[in-house]
């Protein structure tokens, strides 16, 4: 019975993250229509990704330290019901200030749900197969984003941007039902000890390494999914449906290679020369893509989605690694503290850029130099 229901508890935490992810990455096909609606600027257009991750900033390791010691049941269940309150205000908001407040108690909620739900797979999973959950796990974000970006332009040009926020709602709804109904404690649960060191996971160099390597791959995937809609729509003449269509390759590739790198993980070694090289390459094809059209563009897009995506399940094995399981929520909540950091950055870092430069070529370098510094940092960890 444990054999099967750790794959069952898999899918039930994979399914919350998607529609979590989901309700984040609608956002950016709307944005066009939005800026409309509230007269309002590309730098202000980005805050309503980049306010999503703000509470992970503040919140993330006390999410983490509480789900260590109180349990995912308790905090996962209030940071669903948080994420309903906020995709539905969103959806509702008469004004640009309640859409922005919307987005921020969706954030708060999701920073505690994206910090605490991967503790449980070290407790359902071994040391073994952690990189075979892990990039199962790990696509998450990539079939949001497919299913969200299509989805989302059809229900705006319906029926308006509202629309898809509706959707938002739904979905995460059904993923609190899920949640309660099913996930449990997993067997491989270490209980806490009096002698919990949490101040010295705090000091360990090698877990805010980790945290920056994955804020710098997200803060390059991020910024390139929230702007590259608005910039193939303006800047190579796309319709709405397309620039959404063109920017959600690079997730279409990631869901289709991230489990079968997450399989073969396991047995690799030097993955910090993958991570390194990966940077490097993915800085190199974001600096390309303002000058490359079709079925190359399509192409290299795929690329730049495989390339990132290989990053993540190396990124989500390290906290157990460094810190244990007992204090894997803290180590979760110490790189999310981070991922926040760089995903709240990098909207508005990329959207002032197209304020002040009116131009797509200087936009994708922006989004190239936050894998040129995720190349520095993966070069000097010692944990991978």
């Amino acid at each position: 019975m444990r054999l099967h229901y750790r794959w069952i508890i898999l899918l039930v935490l994979f399914y919350i993250i998607v529609t979590l992810a989901f309700t984040v990455q609608s956002i950016p096909p709307l944005i066009p229509r939005i800026m409309k609606e509230f007269e309002i600027s590309y730098a202000q257009a980005g805050l309503l990704m980049s306010i999503f991750f703000i509470p992970g900033i503040f919140l993330a390791i006390p999410a983490g330290i509480l789900a260590d010691r109180y349990g995912v049941r308790i905090v996962g269940t209030f940071s669903i019901i948080t994420i309903v309150f906020g995709t539905f205000i969103t959806a509702v908001s008469g004004t640009f200030q309640m859409a922005l407040f919307g987005r921020l108690i969706l954030g708060i909620g999701g920073v505690v749900t994206i910090t605490t739900l991967p503790t449980l797979i070290p407790q359902w999973f071994t040391q073994e197969e952690m990189g075979k959950a892990l990039g199962i796990y790990s696509i998450n974000m990539p079939l949001a984003t497919i299913i969200s970006f299509p989805v989302a332009s059809i229900l705006m040009l319906s029926f308006g941007w509202r629309y898809p926020l509706y959707l938002d709602t739904v979905l995460v709804i059904t993923s609190l039902i899920f949640f309660l109904s099913i996930v449990k404690i997993g067997p491989y649960k270490q209980e806490l000890t009096e002698g919990l060191n949490i101040k010295k996971a705090l000091k360990n160099s090698e877990i805010w390494k980790a945290g920056i390597i994955w804020a710098l791959c997200f803060a390059s995937i991020l910024s390139f999914t929230t702007w590259s809609p608005t910039l193939f729509e303006e800047f190579k003449d796309m319709n709405p449906l397309n620039a959404s269509l063109f920017a959600s390759i690079l997730m279409f590739a990631a869901a289709l290679s991230t489990p079968i790198y997450g399989f073969v993980s396991d047995k690799i070694g030097r993955k910090r020369l993958i991570m390194f090289c990966n940077f490097l390459l993915m800085a190199a094809i974001l600096m390309a893509v303002d000058y490359l059209f079709n079925t190359i563009l399509v192409s290299f897009i795929a690329i730049l989605g495989i390339l990132a995506f290989m990053i993540v399940p190396i990124v989500l094995m390290m906290p157990p690694k460094i810190l244990g399981p007992s204090l894997s929520g803290t180590g979760y909540g110490i790189i999310t503290i981070c991922l926040m950091f760089g995903m709240t950055a990098a909207p508005l870092f990329i959207g002032y850029i197209i304020d002040i430069t009116k131009s797509s070529t200087f936009s994708f370098m922006g989004m190239a130099l936050f894998s040129v510094f995720g190349a520095v940092i993966a070069y000097s960890i010692k944990a991978a």
